[in-house]
């Protein structure tokens, strides 16, 4: 074999790898509908101590929740909150999944908000994608679920179980409330889930 066969050789062999790499490592897009999330609102008062970065908190339980959705964005913090929680999930369900819908909406995250964006050939508008998308701030229970969390990545289809919960800093100096929605139709400040998530699971 020549030299200049063995450089075509191995350039075939390159492309190959590559392009094996990149269909393995391809998501395919969850195309069936998703239900909303299944929530049950705790009526009577309920609390737990959660151990932070800066010690306890005090967490209020304010509803079962069960959320599976598509992940669209994810974003570590470091700002005060994240002494118990670390990541925001921004996730998706209903129809928002589908090729012919999804293809038309980017998201985006920062400051412990989320953001999107449609075009006009959308499918959908603003209200379906804010009603069927939340920010959601999440607390791990313990180690086990933090390194499950650390996993997840954009495009993976999850489901979480465990408690919309409100968060007393005032234990870490601070008298701050950090209250959750428990409504998936608010937008704006305060519309955002906070998670206490107890399992976590990554389906796809």
């Amino acid at each position: 074999m020549s030299r200049l066969s063995k450089v075509f050789t191995i350039i075939i062999i390159i492309m190959l790898l590559l392009f094996s790499k990149s269909v393995l490592s391809h998501k395919v897009l969850y195309q069936a509908t998703i239900e909303p999330p299944i929530q049950i609102d705790i009526e009577e008062k309920k609390e737990i101590k959660h151990f932070g970065r800066k010690g306890d908190v005090k967490l209020f339980l304010r509803a079962n929740y069960e959320l599976k959705g598509v992940v669209k964005s994810k974003r570590k913090y470091s700002d005060f909150p994240s002494q118990i929680s670390y990541y925001d999930l921004a996730i998706a369900w209903g129809d928002l999944n589908k090729k012919g819908i999804d293809d038309f909406i980017s998201y985006s995250q920062r400051g412990r908000w989320y953001y999107f964006q449609h075009t006009a050939a959308s499918p959908v508008d603003i209200g379906y994608i804010s009603n069927n998308s939340a920010n959601v701030h999440i607390i791990h229970k313990n180690e086990n679920v933090l390194n499950k969390i650390k996993k997840i990545k954009k495009g993976d289809l999850i489901k979480l179980k465990g408690y919309l919960v409100d968060v007393d800093f005032k234990e870490s100096n601070n008298v701050e409330l950090w209250q959750t929605s428990r409504s998936r139709s608010d937008t704006g400040n305060g519309a955002c889930e906070i998670f206490y998530v107890e399992e976590a699971t990554i389906l796809d």
